[in-house]
């Protein structure tokens, strides 16, 4: 299955970003409440392959755990990572914080995403009714990423080296947190950072974790990305600057 939702924190998004779009509002300050009978039934459809129009795959082949599997798809195929118009599977955590969906933002509800990815993805998949109801509240229920390291300001939680308490005073100053906010480090924006389009703003949380990056999983490695999305937003960073920056992604 490929790329479902735009939410995963594939490419670095930093300031000096070109905003081409303007797709939501800021993030809940809470999950939605939710039904615990629909939540059980949602995770067991969630891992059940005949969702799938050919009983091959489930939503849990790609995104285990709700989380996901590292690869990029192109047309429901996995392919190398940096394959033209191949796409990165994000992962599902903290879903209600992160609207709109799909790489391209397109998708504004859950929902919407969800049966387009059923039906494409899942090749021919469909839900409805009580089912639909189940497999959306299961993924909301997901929670975001969180090693607790990190205040609901953004601030590392004491006790911190010095390295990353810098830090997050290079991720303020150069204005990362336009684009990714603290909590959900993340934005209902498509920006283009000189990475081939404009895509939906993902998420950073487990940022340092979720190799590899970019979209299409194009850089190798985190400081890769970070460079690379740095230079195409106009952001100079130094050396120091530069490990000061990925010390603060390990805590989110």
């Amino acid at each position: 299955m490929r790329s479902w939702l735009a939410l995963s924190a594939t490419g670095l998004l930093l300031s000096g970003c070109v905003l081409v779009e303007w797709i939501g509002g800021p993030a809940p300050a809470s999950k939605p409440a939710l039904d615990a009978d629909l939540v059980q039934r949602g995770a067991a459809l969630f891992a059940d392959r005949r969702l799938s129009g050919d009983g091959t795959r489930s939503c849990a082949s790609c995104h285990p755990g709700g989380g996901e599997d590292r690869k990029v798809y192109l047309d429901g195929e996995s392919v190398e990572p940096g394959t033209p118009g191949g796409l990165r599977t994000p992962s599902l955590r903290g879903l209600w914080q992160t609207a709109p969906y799909l790489w391209d933002g397109s998708a504004t509800t859950l929902r919407a995403a969800t049966d387009r990815m059923l039906a494409l993805e899942m090749r021919g998949g469909s839900l409805s009714g009580r089912d639909a109801d189940a497999l959306e509240s299961y993924l909301l229920s997901l929670a975001p990423f969180d090693r607790g390291r990190i205040q609901p300001d953004g601030a590392p939680v004491e006790p911190v080296n010095l390295t990353a308490r810098k830090g997050f005073a290079v991720f303020a100053e150069a204005g990362c947190a336009d684009c990714h906010p603290a909590p959900a480090f993340a934005r209902a924006r498509t920006s283009d950072v000189g990475t081939g389009g404009r895509f939906s703003v993902p998420t950073l949380r487990g940022v340092a974790t979720r190799g590899p990056w970019g979209h299409d999983g194009r850089f190798a490695d985190l400081e890769s990305a970070v460079r690379a999305v740095a230079a195409g937003s106009g952001v100079e960073l130094g050396s120091d600057q530069m490990s000061q920056l990925l010390a603060y992604l390990a805590l989110l």
